[in-house]
């Protein structure tokens, strides 16, 4: 991964124009909501990526990159939304991505060396680096099926999931390919026993019938039935001048009452009570029915994943983003595997219809063939269409989907035509043959019968070789379950023990023996954490939305850690501070600061005491943060700049606007108060609801100052620093110069102030005010570095220094 150092974002979301110097440290982007924050987010994303995660997922309906990237102002000049990062590789490489809009999938990489390429494909691939409050939930209060794939998508274990429905898939195929095969044994090992006569298919029927027959014609006797045994064995060369009759009678005859047979079964009451019982399963699942014939999409689906290029579908090359693409094919997947279940149920109770359906078929197609052979042949269109029914039906039911042609066949499936005249004809001409010889008899009998034997031992051969391919598949299926569910289970350990032990760190005073599991199953990921030693319980159970912000990004870390290990140097995370509980704030920036000191967080938040605790912790250093004021649709945001805000002050009284420059005035007093305040450690009377007034900072700013001038020359003196004293002396002689001017001190008593009614002054009467209000401001600040003076230490009794960012300019405060 990489390091960001710079960034200039142009005419792209709600930016016109900016640029940011994050130096490949933490940096905070603050403002209220509305102020533009999100947009740089959007913006490091697509530079790394070219997708913007806010636009894709549930509710975002047709938005799209190509779209709603540009600002709005250059919808129609996407090659002018531009987004331009510097970045340093891990090797400390330093290269420059530039990307438009127009051109998302094709940014200019200077220089285009193999270590940024393969960075930027790394980012590519775990576009998760970015984490708004939206993601960070998923993973704590989703469902276990979706956090199984949401997380195992994070960890890029997705594939299991492929793998695990693909060997079901072959697991389910070779299933059916056994049922098909037991049906063509079936059927064959009822014409076999209908040639030879024998109520039952063992080896002593069958050769004491081949034995009587071989007897009639003088052959020796069979005495084992093997695999390789013929019952017509020296048939053929005992008599070369018998010429043997097309049609056996007794086997005709026998057909004949097996179709009769079959037929009375086939339309018998207990194939009408099971085609009824499966009409009602089927009606039932009628409500599923878009999603069960969906089933055997599946491959097809997946193949689109594969295939998406991040823009539009590859089947119907409709507009999509990433994220919302894959969310609907993954929910789609789920309710797939759901629906094959039921479908397995159901094709289970349909099997002995089909089983009675091809029994009536093949004793149907017997005596078709027959009918031919005769002389004269007979027509036989009443059974040639009844079988051509039943093949639609085996066909209808065997396939399942549509339901609702299963639903339309299963009430006729038993039926049957008037076929009595049709197999009384046949029955009459086969009656009429003369009765054959005993030797002629025989030789059907055994003729007949190794034909029907052949196709009986193909069939179990057959049948042999799909059960092995059924059960070869159930293993694999099983052993490749067992297995992942190990290995999920070692790296879910690692996760959990991270997990828990990032959530202790930041809850410790009251939660210091908090405990999670992360328990995987096949296809879900159960989620149980500690609720003070009550036991396991869901996330959302107990715990308040901070803890369970808190607890999401706890584990969206462990994740991290996970997956990149040493390589998690850049984090993201859109607003995801301000929503983790309020009291664990600080020990959220301890564990950031110490627990990942080698990953680059970049933050965003829409409050102003998180940036102070995340300065005030270590997390981010004084200048790495931009503090955004408002925003417009014309120019974007605006930041807390002095000098651009005095700069516009002049420019709306050049326009004699003195409203608006009062209005700016105040606004950017109560933000330079509120952080004079915090860096000096001024007395400031508590509001529980935090909502101070100018007049409630302002003044103890000044006087915080003030009191510092007074120690750090009671401090010189001590030690006798007379040179000191005399330095420190004038620079409290000048401020206390400014603060007359400015009447700071007048502020709550002073109406034209506390009433706004600067807005009535006049431009002669507000300059002054103007000039003496920034004159007074730039004492508070190192002439050097620009940057606000602090008080150190930030916490404790006792003040020991005032200084500044860059260290030219420091007071002492300790006295001798």
């Amino acid at each position: 991964m990489i390091r960001l150092q710079k960034i200039k974002i142009e005419n792209f979301r709600g930016i016109r124009r900016i640029e940011l110097d994050l130096k490949g440290e933490n940096f905070a982007a603050c403002g209220r909501n509305g102020t533009g924050k999100s947009g740089i987010v959007d913006a490091i994303e697509f530079a790394l990526t070219g997708k913007i995660s806010r636009l894709t997922g549930p509710g975002t309906g047709e938005l799209s990159v190509k779209q709603h990237g540009p600002h709005v102002d250059f919808t129609a000049k996407p090659e002018l939304a531009v987004v331009t990062l510097a970045v340093m590789t891990p090797s400390g490489s330093n290269a420059t991505i530039t990307r438009s809009v127009k051109a998302a999938s094709s940014p200019t990489i200077e220089p285009n060396t193999p270590e940024i390429i393969a960075a930027l494909d790394n980012a590519r691939l775990h576009p998760e680096f970015v984490l708004s409050r939206r993601e960070l939930i998923k993973y704590v209060l989703s469902e276990p099926s979706s956090r199984a794939a949401e997380v195992q998508a994070l960890l890029r274990l997705d594939d299991i999931g492929k793998l695990r429905s693909g060997l079901q898939r072959i697991v389910n195929a070779t299933a059916k390919d056994v049922t098909n095969s037991e049906d063509a044994v079936s059927a064959s090992k009822q014409q076999l026993m209908n040639g030879l006569g024998i109520p039952e298919l063992t080896a002593e029927h069958i050769l004491d019938a081949a034995n009587s027959a071989r007897d009639v014609l003088g052959l020796g006797k069979l005495t084992a039935l093997e695999a390789n045994t013929a019952l017509n064995d020296g048939m053929a060369t005992s008599d070369a001048s018998t010429v043997i009759a097309k049609v056996s009678k007794p086997q005709a005859l026998s057909d004949i009452l097996a179709v009769r047979t079959a037929i009375e079964k086939l339309s018998g009451q207990v194939s009408r009570d099971r085609c009824e019982a499966c009409r009602k399963a089927t009606e039932e699942l009628t409500g599923d029915s878009d999603a069960l014939e969906s089933v055997n999409r599946e491959d097809f689906l997946r193949k689109a994943v594969e295939n998406f290029d991040g823009e539009e579908c590859p089947v119907c090359e409709t507009e999509f983003d990433d994220e919302a693409f894959r969310s609907i094919i993954e929910a789609k997947l789920i309710r797939y595997a759901e629906m094959a279940k039921k479908r397995l149920e159901l094709e289970g109770q349909i099997k002995p219809i089909l089983g009675d359906i091809v029994n009536v078929g093949i004793s149907l197609a017997a005596i078709i063939s027959l009918a031919s052979q005769l002389v004269p042949p007979l027509e036989t269109p009443p059974l040639s269409e009844f079988k051509s029914a039943l093949g639609e039906r085996y066909l209808v039911l065997n396939r399942l989907l549509p339901l609702n042609d299963t639903l339309q066949m299963l009430p006729r499936a038993h039926t049957v035509p008037d076929l009595a005249d049709a197999v009384d004809k046949i029955e009459a001409a086969v009656n009429a043959l003369p009765e054959p010889s005993k030797q002629g008899a025989a030789r059907d009998l055994l003729s007949v019968a190794q034909d029907r034997l052949t196709t009986y031992r193909n069939a179990r051969a057959n049948l042999v070789a799909k059960r092995v391919q059924a059960k070869r598949a159930a293993t694999a299926y099983d052993v490749f379950g067992k297995s992942t569910e190990k290995a999920l289970e070692g790296i879910y350990a690692k996760v959990q023990e991270t997990f828990s032990s990032l959530y202790r760190d930041i809850n410790k005073e009251d939660e210091g023996d908090f405990t999670a599991q992360l328990l995987p199953s096949l296809g879900k990921l159960g989620f149980g954490v500690d609720f003070y030693g009550r036991g396991q319980f869901p996330p959302g159970a107990y715990h308040s939305e901070g803890h369970q912000d808190g607890m999401g990004l706890c584990l969206y870390l462990a994740l991290m850690s996970h997956l990149q290990g040493e390589n998690f140097v850049l984090a993201v995370l859109d607003d995801v501070l301000m929503s983790v509980d309020a009291g664990h704030r600080r020990e959220v920036c301890t564990v950031l600061k110490k627990t990942f000191p080698n990953t680059q967080f970049i933050f965003t938040t829409h409050d102003e005491i998180w940036l102070r605790h995340m300065k005030s912790e270590g997390l981010i250093k004084a200048k790495n943060a931009v503090h955004f004021r408002t925003w417009t649709v014309d120019h974007g945001p605006k930041e807390w700049d002095a000098t651009d805000v005095w700069d516009e002050i002049d420019a709306y009284l050049l326009k004699d606007d003195v409203q608006g420059a009062a209005a700016l005035l105040r606004h950017y007093l109560e933000h330079f108060s509120r952080e004079a305040c915090h860096r000096l450690r001024a007395k400031v009377e508590f509001r529980g609801d935090a909502q101070f007034m100018l007049g409630d900072l302002l003044p103890n700013a000044v006087s915080a100052l003030g009191d510092v001038f007074k120690k750090s020359k009671a401090a010189a003196n001590s030690w006798n620093q007379q040179e000191k004293v005399s330095v420190i002396a004038s620079r409290e002689a000048v401020f206390n110069d400014a603060k007359a001017k400015a009447k700071y001190d007048e502020w709550q008593l002073n109406s034209a102030v506390h009433f706004n009614e600067w807005d009535n002054l006049q431009k002669q009467d507000f300059a002054p005010v103007v000039t003496s209000f920034r004159t007074m401001l730039g004492y508070f600040s190192c002439t050097t570095c620009d940057e606000m003076y602090g008080v150190r230490p930030e916490r404790g009794a006792k003040l020991e220094s005032l200084r500044c960012t860059c260290g030219t300019d420091e007071l002492n405060l300790q006295a001798k």
